[in-house]
């Protein structure tokens, strides 16, 4: 990644640090990929990117960062935009808190998915089986911060109906509250994840997952619970308009499996597994495999597949072949 640098002495000023070091960076990625969806259609689809990155250290040691972007994203044809802008973040003493739309971690353990958007988002496909809240992200708070050898995250978010200005514990309908936290540990030769999550719509989750070195590469397998409301139900807390597939209350469960190695310096394979059953008894089995070979300069190319089978609206396998470059 090439980066373009500049020392901005008035972003450290406006912080109240006059002798901080000030600093912009640019950087950009694209991709470009043909796709065969579930539907067997035919696609070729063409993304890029451009962030800008802002950060100052004050005096004191505390790292101020944010910024945006610039997108044609590859989920929309010719879907420019700005994006990024929300949030700003306040790093010292090995802590992050992150300020303005934050998400919540609402599928704690939930492992399986190893393809990226171009197979993920544009695959076609389409599940009944419900997993996931209604919404999970909105304007709030997040802090990751260091505990001995483990990481602990928490987020809060306070209005789920807005991003950067709205009241928090709004008593508005569709302006809901929820937090999740999770740590992650090193025990031994394994990496376990926990994490739990709860919304004022009635919706939580806890899940789990647990990592280990296997045969050269590294084998992780996740449980995760979440506790869903219906369409109907949900509708109250989104504008009136029924989102997701359960026509009852009740449980999804999730459980899935990924294996990740190197076959040399420049090539990395990756498979994932997950099936997942919701409340209405609508269930799914995911297949996931991803091939990616770097070129150098910041290319690559890469092979994804993903195939579903079991209750949906479309099943299939979609197939993406492209290449991907960070600049």
């Amino acid at each position: 990644m090439k980066k373009l640098t500049l020392a901005i002495s008035a972003i450290a000023a406006a912080f109240g640090a006059a002798s901080a070091q000030a600093d912009v960076s640019v950087s950009g990625s694209g991709s470009a990929a043909y796709i065969n969806d579930a539907a067997s259609a035919t696609k070729l689809n063409v993304g890029q990117f451009v962030s800008f990155s802002m950060s100052t250290t004050t005096s004191s040691g505390m790292t101020v960062s944010g910024g945006m972007g610039l997108s044609n994203t590859i989920t929309t044809d010719a879907g420019q935009g700005v994006s990024g802008g929300q949030t700003l973040a306040f790093a010292t003493g090995g802590a992050t808190i992150t300020v303005g739309d934050v998400e919540a971690g609402d599928t704690p353990g939930a492992v399986g998915g190893v393809v990226g958007g171009q197979v993920g988002d544009n695959g076609a496909f389409n599940s009944k089986a419900e997993s996931g809240f209604g919404d999970d992200d909105g304007l709030g708070f997040s802090l990751s911060t260091a505990v001995g050898g483990s990481t602990l995250s928490l987020v809060y978010v306070g209005n789920d109906n807005v991003n950067t200005l709205g009241e928090l514990n709004s008593s508005t309908s569709g302006a809901d509250a929820m937090t999740s936290a999770s740590i992650t540990m090193p025990m031994g030769g394994y990496t376990i994840t926990a994490g739990v999550a709860d919304s004022d719509t009635g919706e939580s989750a806890s899940g789990a997952s647990i990592a280990a070195a296997l045969g050269g590469g590294t084998l992780t397998v996740g449980y995760s619970l979440q506790t869903l409301v219906d369409g109907t139900s949900d509708a109250a807390h989104n504008g009136g308009s029924a989102s997701g597939d359960l026509s009852a209350d009740g449980d999804t469960t999730q459980m899935g499996a990924t294996y990740a190695m190197a076959l040399d310096a420049d090539t990395s394979v990756s498979i994932g597994i997950q099936n997942t059953k919701d409340a209405d008894n609508d269930s799914t089995s995911q297949f996931d495999a991803s091939v990616s070979r770097a070129l150098g300069g910041g290319a690559s190319v890469f092979l994804d597949i993903r195939s579903l089978s079991g209750d949906t609206t479309q099943d299939g396998s979609a197939i993406a072949v492209g290449t991907s470059v960070s600049f």
